[in-house]
């Protein structure tokens, strides 16, 4: 079942209390305090998984409560802290505080992980309270109580192109027709109750492929589940507007574009940014291709980019496919990162969100280019792999976690914190 949304709440354990406790041992007549600190309780991650689809899993447990830490023992035996829980989620989520709206995280990379619930620190045992006037401390501090958070997680799917039109468009048919995806189809409207996903193998090139419900008039506004919809749009790099030439929704094929742009610009005035193809389909029929002649007369005064098709006869695919590779290439060229100089003075300050990556290739890189020994190679790496580039959806300031290393992200760089080594 797809699940494009999620209420959870999560809470940090809270952390161990420390142990009154004194030596008592044979032949050792002083042996003073010796209480041990509690341990501190788990934290709770997010992570992106490329093997989620869908908040389904998630939605099913409204809360996640990490364990506590153990309480110290005498000895100066310290607690053990309590095990993290790590809770696995589609890449492309948005993580939300439920109830200030502040958008806390987007996992857009696989493997990202963000710390949403830290857990309480332990508490400190009467062995460090012994000092020289007071060598037999009978006090001990309980742990703290962890981190507690509502949160609300919105799935918007990562794909290169999205097909977009008003129902019964023939999104679902073109999608079964260049992938090996298999989206429900129907000959009446609103049979696609879903975003459905497809990667599309075209001469050298692959792109993934994303099939988005059909959108009616007053969606931006919430009509029907547009909001839903429409929200699936925000991620795709080229959107194909797809105009049924048969049997317009509304009558008219212009007035079904216009309503589909429409919807986009009210919605988003973003939408109206990126790249985009008309499509006219189902030309297979006689009074289609009648209307479609017409509509592209109107759509080149405009100056729009339109192409006829026929998902049924394949007509008109190798050309649509052809220009929906020429987008990709320029848009990937748009944005390419440039190389920025990385100084402390660009940090605009620490931000309490931490983001932690887990990833061999991060590992291997950390181990044989250290970056306190050798900042710019480790950076150069970084950039040649492409992983600078996803840490633009970062906010400024905000702790980034690799391995054992800590940085801070400026908005242009990673630039190592004074911090280092394991997290306590």
């Amino acid at each position: 079942m797809f699940v494009d949304r999620a209420f959870i709440e999560v809470r940090g354990g809270r952390g161990g209390d420390g142990a009154i406790h004194f030596r008592r041992e044979k032949y050792v007549p002083r042996g003073g305090p010796d209480g041990g600190d509690g341990g501190d309780g788990g934290s709770v991650f997010l992570r992106a998984s490329s093997r989620k689809k869908t908040l389904y899993d998630v939605a099913l447990q409204p809360l996640y409560q990490a364990p506590p830490g153990e309480p110290g023992q005498g000895k100066k035996k310290h607690g053990a802290k309590g095990e993290d829980i790590v809770i696995e989620v589609p890449v492309g989520t948005q993580v939300f505080d439920a109830e200030t709206g502040e958008l806390l995280a987007d996992l857009v990379v696989d493997g990202m992980e963000v710390l949403v619930a830290r857990g309480g620190r332990g508490g400190r045992g009467n062995a460090s309270f012994a000092t020289a006037t007071n060598q037999a401390p009978r006090i001990a501090l309980r742990g703290e109580e962890g981190e507690k958070r509502k949160l609300r997680l919105e799935l918007k799917l990562i794909a290169d192109v999205g097909l977009a039109g008003l129902p019964n468009a023939g999104k679902s048919t073109l999608l079964s027709v260049v992938s090996d995806a298999r989206p429900r189809i129907a000959p009446y409207p609103f049979s696609t109750l879903h975003p459905t996903l497809g990667v599309v193998q075209h001469r050298d090139e692959r792109f993934i492929m994303v099939d988005i419900p059909g959108i009616i008039e007053g969606a931006s506004q919430g009509a029907g589940l547009g909001l839903e919809f429409l929200r699936h749009v925000e991620r795709v790099r080229v959107i194909l507007c797809l105009v049924d030439m048969a049997f317009p929704y509304s009558g008219d094929p212009w007035k079904d574009f216009s309503i589909l742009r429409q919807e986009f610009s009210q919605y988003s005035a973003s939408l109206l940014e990126k790249p985009f193809i008309v499509v006219g389909t189902k030309l297979d029929l006689p009074e289609a291709q009648k209307r479609w002649e017409h509509f592209a007369q109107r759509l080149a005064q405009e100056g729009m980019v339109g192409v006829g098709i026929s998902a049924v006869t394949r007509f008109g695919l190798s050309e649509l496919l052809d220009r929906v590779v020429e987008l990709l290439r320029l848009k990937e060229e748009e944005e390419v990162p440039h190389p920025s100089s990385l100084g402390e003075g660009n940090v605009q300050g620490r931000s309490p969100r931490v983001y932690r990556f887990a990833s061999r290739f991060l590992e291997r890189l950390i181990k044989e280019c250290p970056p306190e020994k050798d900042e710019v190679s480790f950076h150069e790496e970084l950039e040649r792999s492409g992983f600078l580039r996803y840490l633009g959806a970062l906010p400024p300031g905000s702790t980034v976690e690799i391995g054992s290393r800590r940085f801070i992200w400026t908005g242009k760089g990673l630039v190592l914190s004074q911090w280092n080594g394991k997290q306590s």
